[in-house]
């Protein structure tokens, strides 16, 4: 054998390995020579004689315009290279051709020679793994709790809309970003350690940990961590699974007030009717009668606010975006009816929406009650003030009352222990706390200048 003919079969078989076939055309002759590969991958016997109309009609229906199109667009001067299905024994495949034409010195096409690539492996390959990532996409969207990606330099990477919609971040402002950005407490601790030190072996790791929104509010969630294994078996970060159990430690923490109000508040405020009425007996006494009917209404208060936080907590009502304006003017307009004695004001912008929940009301009622009915001063004054920024809504509640008693602030902290409530506005700012804490917002305490108080509730406003 000569050693042009074995090169012509080196060649050949080198195309066939490959799946590449070249072909040469000859534009004023309108001949097409194919390699014996071009021939395999359209599927027409070896030696045949074959046109470019011939080669066309092997295209599928569906893609020729596009071929005629690039192929014009090639004949002008453009690059030919595109990816294409042709028909060959009724099965589909795929194919990629690239060219390129020799061209006169007037611009007109000679001739082209090029290339044949059958793609259809690849294609299906693609295909399958388009899918896959569609059904992994399905499943990571459909999946209620938050779902956070995290590698190994404790970086976000990726997360799902449960987690966006949690945390209030879009997935591009919060991807790269380090997952201690989510922290209550950034040196709480580590994600990806907690998950290895953790998991031992193949196992998951959970733990309870305080994060923080991007509205700023604190809330604390199960996290389960998972570690990730890329496709050599090394460990390539984490996934957090986060799941906020607010309502969970709402509901213990209300068992803990309750219980502290029914042996504190309630046997009290019994000891005091029952001594009353003691005293009463046998005897018409309007001073004991009185302090009969006053305690009573303290307990039928106390077991309203009780009956109010009850129903929260059972039926938290959803959040949505509210004119706090509307809310705000209709709450200082019913205070001023029940509390003429009082100056109640409303100092606001045109308008201002923010997410909340409806019971928005409550709590400013609760707030300019309590600013009203617990100050000593013969004339309180009480103004409710409204102000945003471009992501935050504030309403603040300004007293020139008695300070709200330490053992009543601490409801506005989870961290502190809840002690005995002397009355009522105890239960009262924990039910704010709760209704501004379902609205993602965040609740705070100041002292007002030079007395008084101003308590601030902060409301996203998307």
């Amino acid at each position: 054998m000569d050693s042009t003919r074995e090169r012509e079969m080196h060649f050949a078989q080198a195309q066939e390995i490959a799946n590449v076939g070249s072909w040469h055309l000859d534009l004023a002759e309108g001949e097409l020579d194919w390699s014996d590969e071009c021939y395999r991958i359209f599927g027409i016997p070896r030696g045949e004689t074959v046109t470019y109309e011939q080669f066309l009609s092997l295209v599928h229906p569906e893609d020729r315009e596009y071929v005629e199109t690039e192929w014009a667009a090639a004949l002008d001067g453009n690059p030919y290279d595109i990816e294409h299905r042709i028909v060959v024994d009724g099965e589909t495949r795929w194919v990629r051709e690239k060219a390129e034409l020799e061209f006169d010195e007037d611009g007109t096409p000679l001739s082209g020679i090029g290339v044949v690539n059958d793609v259809t492996e690849n294609k299906l390959r693609e295909r399958k793994i388009r899918e896959q990532k569609r059904r992994y996409h399905s499943l990571f969207e459909s999946i209620q709790d938050a779902i956070l990606v995290v590698d190994d330099d404790q970086r976000i990477v990726n997360c799902n809309s449960a987690f966006t919609d949690l945390f209030g971040y879009e997935l591009a402002e919060i991807t790269g970003t380090s997952v201690d950005h989510i922290y209550a407490d950034e040196m709480e601790f580590d994600f990806v350690d907690y998950a290895l030190d953790g998991a031992g072996d193949d196992t998951d790791a959970s733990t309870t940990v305080q994060l923080k929104k991007k509205s700023g509010q604190e809330f604390p969630a199960a996290a389960t961590i998972f570690e990730r294994i890329d496709e050599d078996g090394e460990s390539n970060g984490v996934v957090g699974l986060i799941r906020d159990i607010s309502d969970r430690e709402d509901r213990l923490t209300q068992m803990k007030v309750i219980d502290r109000v029914l042996r504190h508040n309630l046997r009290n405020d019994l000891n005091v009717i029952q001594g009353f009425a003691e005293t009463a007996e046998g005897e018409p006494n309007g001073f004991e009668a009185g302090k009969i009917l006053q305690t009573s209404q303290k307990l039928l208060q106390t077991a309203s606010k009780w009956r109010e936080i009850t129903s929260f907590l059972s039926s938290p009502p959803k959040k949505k975006h509210l004119d706090v304006v509307s809310v705000v003017e209709s709450v200082v307009s019913r205070a001023e009816r029940r509390h003429p004695e009082a100056q109640i004001t409303a100092e606001c912008p045109p308008s201002c929406r923010a997410v909340s929940t409806r019971a928005l009301h409550t709590a400013l009622e609760e707030l300019v009650d309590n600013a009203v009915v617990h100050s000593s001063r013969e004339s309180v004054s009480v103004a409710v003030r409204v102000e945003l920024d471009e992501t935050t809504a504030s309403i603040q509640v300004v007293d020139d009352g008695d300070p709200i008693p330490e053992m009543e602030r601490r409801v506005l902290s989870w961290e502190e222990e809840i002690e005995p409530l002397y009355h009522g506005s105890g239960l009262g700012l924990w039910l704010v706390n709760l209704i501004v804490r379902q609205s993602d917002g965040v609740l705070s305490f100041d002292e007002n200048d030079p007395s008084g108080n101003v308590v601030t509730i902060q409301l996203p406003r998307f």
